[in-house]
Parts: structure tokens; C-alpha cells; sequence
């Protein structure tokens, strides 16, 4: 059976316990996943030399704590051939290389089409109807899954590399019910439809999907009111695939019936509910290349309740950025990306940003006015520094330059914050790739 095949009938088997799993205690969700990483680790140490020393079986998912955390760049020094279990059939991603390297994964068949129902899962608890039109965004082709070749999910792929004008004009030709594409393509599109236009997709158009970016509560906002329909947030990586899915009420929730997601406070131990941290997963139905204890880099935080939606899986909230993606101010304050995304949103005049810092701590914007005239960029500059310092309760020295659009990553995300700046401070570790 091809994997391809193999996946599809994996996806079919699993979804009725699939669709069943938010529902679930979060008791029994505990202690599925308990379950779950228990029989990982022992194929773990059975199958994959690195993890041989790794201990036995955890009591609780408190002691997953006590395990030592995976960072991309041990992965990449111990080589990934030492993360490769014998398994018959699996998959293969490459990452993009937006953080500067390029890790081969392996995801097994049989993990790859339990995630895959789990995607079905967030399309249609959204209320996504499985023949509306999808315009997605993408740097890249995407492949035709089997049931597209049905009629259902018709895709069409508009490529993310084109002039902003160029993707927006083909958006609108799709007259699309759904739109799929990462956050900083989406505002350019809005940025270059007028108000018939808009109007004209509007009346298709029924949700808007996002995945990759930092979604911050103000571009949602955003996103929401001048698109006019409800817009779901996906957080997800390479490594681990889907971590987690938006809801009807605006939440993110874990998939915890696959992953098991951890914030670790800045001394390694879990945090408490509401604290920001940093973003670790297990990834525990994997097998082809399992990761215990993966770091992703971002920083999140586990939102206590539960939510009106119904779904019992823990929610998460994506804080102010990537573990690396900042600058760093006099005094060794850091600043990360979130707050430039807020920028582009609180600050009139400005539609994008981008910050670098050089090695001698010099920061320079590279601002995108909403008016593109000498008189508008003069604005935008005013308006950034004033609401800049509004933020971060001091004055800085900015320099600026302009420019007409935002640089993208290989994998079509914004780039919006680099720093070469190597103040005496601990660095955080090395990151992994959300994916899209």
C-alpha cells in the first residue's frame, strides 16, 4: 500500500474517536496521553540509540518535567540519523529554513493520518463546509489529497511570492468561501482591494484561516472586521505538526488527543497556568522520528477554565513572539516581535514593519506607510516613534528606512524582527519551524 493510500485509510479509521476526543474528561484526556508517552519513551529506548539511557516508565505527567528538553540545533549536531527509528512507512517534511537551517522530519504513517483527521477535525468544527471554495496562500505548490480528487476542499493555491496587487487580484477570481494564508499577506491583501472590491469577496466569503504567525488580538481584530467573517488560528510545527487549533469562541486549543504541550518558566520547570514561557511538545503517537520534549521557541501560556465552545482540550495563548525574534534596549530590556505587530496595527499611517538591529545595537525600522507619498512616510515615522516609546515606557533612538513591502521567508512568512546584537546575556536556545 503506498503511503499515500496508508495515510487516507488512517484518516477515515480515526476519525470517529477523532471527532469524540475534545469532548472527553480532561481526567481521561490526562491519562491517555500519560499512556501515550509511556508507550513512546519505551519505543524510544527499544529503537533510538540517543534515547537508550531515558528512564522508565513516568508515574504521572508530572515527572515528564524531569526529562531533558530537544532543541533544533542538538538535533542537528548529534545528526538526525540518530533520531531515526526503523519503522516500514513514513513521510517526509523538510523545513523551509527560515531559521537559518534545514531539518529532515519523519512522521509515521500511521501518526501522519491520525493528524490528518485531526485537521479535518478543525475544519469542520469550524463550521467549514466541506464544498466551499479555499483560496490558500502559499510560497509553494501544495499536493492534491485524495479526497480533493472527490470534490471536496476544492483548493486553489495562489502563490505567496507575487506582487501584493497580483495575489489579491487572484484571491478575488476564486471568489473564495474560505481564505488560508499567514497573517502578513492577508493585510496586504486588504491594503490593495477597494471598497467594491472587498464588498465583492465579502459576499463569498464566510471565514478566513491563519497559520504560522504570531496572530496578535489586535490583527485578528482586524482581520475580522474588514474581512467581515470569523478568522481561526493554527499553531503548528514541522517537528510535531498541529499543536493547536482555534475555536468558535476565539481560543486555541491543544490537541492533546496527539501532543502534549508544556510552558517552561525561565528556570526549566513547568509554569503556572496564565505565565508566559516557553513553548515545549511531545509529539507522543510518533514514531518514525519521535521527539520527546521538543522546544518550539515561541512563547505561550496555558489560559485556566475551561471554554464555552465545548472543547475540553486545554487552551494556549501565543504570547509576544519567537524565543529569539527581538532587540534588545539599553539596560538589556528585550522587546519581541509582538509588539511590532501591535505597532502596525495601534500606530495610523504605519501598514507594516520590520526592525533590524545590527551588531552595535543600532535599530533601524523599515516602515511601510499606509500612504505611499513623502508627506505619508514622514507621518508613519512620527506616529511609530510616539507610539514605540508608548509601548515600551521609554525613549529610543530609531533610524528608518522605507520600504514597500515586508521581506518573507522562504516558507512566505513575514520576517519582522532580526537582531545580530550579542549584549552579555544568556541567548535563548536555537528554534524550531512553525510550519504551513
Amino acid at each position: 500500500m503506498s503511503s499515500g493510500l496508508a495515510v487516507a485509510v488512517r484518516e477515515l479509521r480515526h476519525l470517529p474517536p477523532v471527532w469524540r476526543a475534545p469532548r472527553r474528561d480532561p481526567e481521561v484526556t490526562r491519562r491517555l496521553a500519560l499512556d501515550g508517552i509511556n508507550e513512546m519513551l519505551a519505543y524510544c529506548r527499544a529503537n533510538v540509540a540517543y534515547f537508550e539511557a531515558y528512564p522508565a516508565t513516568l508515574t504521572s505527567l508530572d515527572e515528564l518535567a524531569d526529562l531533558p528538553t530537544l532543541t533544533k540545533r542538538q538535533v542537528l549536531d548529534a545528526g538526525v540519523e540518530a533520531f531515526y527509528a526503523p519503522v516500514g512507512e513514513y513521510r517526509t517534511d523538510v523545513t523551509s529554513g527560515t531559521t537559518g537551517t534545514r531539518l529532515s522530519i519523519r512522521h509515521d504513517v500511521s501518526a501522519y493520518g491520525y493528524h490528518g483527521a485531526t485537521v479535518l477535525r478543525r475544519f469542520l468544527r469550524s463550521g467549514y463546509r466541506p464544498w466551499w471554495r479555499i483560496a490558500h496562500i502559499k510560497p509553494f505548490p501544495r499536493p492534491v489529497r485524495w479526497f480533493q480528487r472527490l470534490g471536496l476542499f476544492p483548493r486553489t493555491v495562489v502563490g505567496a511570492g507575487q506582487a501584493e496587487a497580483e495575489i489579491a487580484r487572484q484571491v478575488l477570481a476564486v471568489r473564495p468561501n474560505l481564505i488560508m494564508g499567514y497573517p502578513v499577506v492577508l493585510r496586504a491583501i486588504l491594503r490593495n482591494l477597494d471598497d467594491d472590491q472587498l464588498a465583492r469577496l465579502r459576499r463569498s466569503l464566510r471565514m478566513v484561516m491563519t497559520d504560522s504567525e504570531l496572530l496578535t488580538d489586535e490583527v485578528a481584530q482586524v482581520l475580522t472586521d474588514r474581512f467581515g467573517v470569523p478568522v481561526f488560528d493554527e499553531y503548528s510545527a514541522y517537528e510535531v505538526l498541529t499543536v493547536s487549533t482555534g475555536c468558535a469562541a476565539g481560543a486555541m486549543h491543544v490537541d492533546e488527543d496527539r501532543v502534549w504541550l508544556e510552558i517552561l518558566g525561565d528556570d526549566g520547570r513547568p509554569a503556572s497556568d496564565g505565565t508566559v514561557g516557553t513553548v515545549v511538545v511531545t509529539h507522543f503517537r510518533e514514531r518514525a522520528m519521535p521527539l520527546p520534549r521538543y522546544q518550539l521557541g515561541d512563547r505561550a501560556m496555558i489560559l485556566p477554565g475551561e471554554c464555552p465552545c465545548g472543547n475540553r482540550f486545554r487552551r494556549m495563548k501565543l504570547a509576544d513572539g519567537r524565543t529569539n525574534a527581538f532587540i534588545t534596549l539599553p539596560g538589556g530590556r528585550r522587546i519581541y516581535s509582538g509588539v511590532f505587530l501591535s505597532l502596525a496595527m495601534y500606530a495610523p499611517g504605519v501598514a507594516e514593519c520590520m526592525i533590524r538591529q545590527d551588531a552595535a545595537g543600532v535599530i533601524t525600522v523599515h516602515l511601510v506607510p499606509e500612504e505611499p507619498t513623502d508627506a505619508g512616510y514622514a507621518a508613519a515615522m512620527r506616529s511609530f516613534e510616539a507610539k514605540f516609546a508608548e509601548l515600551v515606557g521609554a525613549s529610543v533612538e530609531l533610524r528608518f528606512a522605507r520600504t514597500d513591502r515586508i521581506e518573507l521567508t522562504p516558507g512566505g512568512k513575514g520576517r519582522f524582527v532580526e537582531s545580530e546584537f550579542s549584549p552579555a546575556v544568556p541567548e535563548p536556545a536555537d528554534v524550531a519551524e512553525t510550519r504551513g
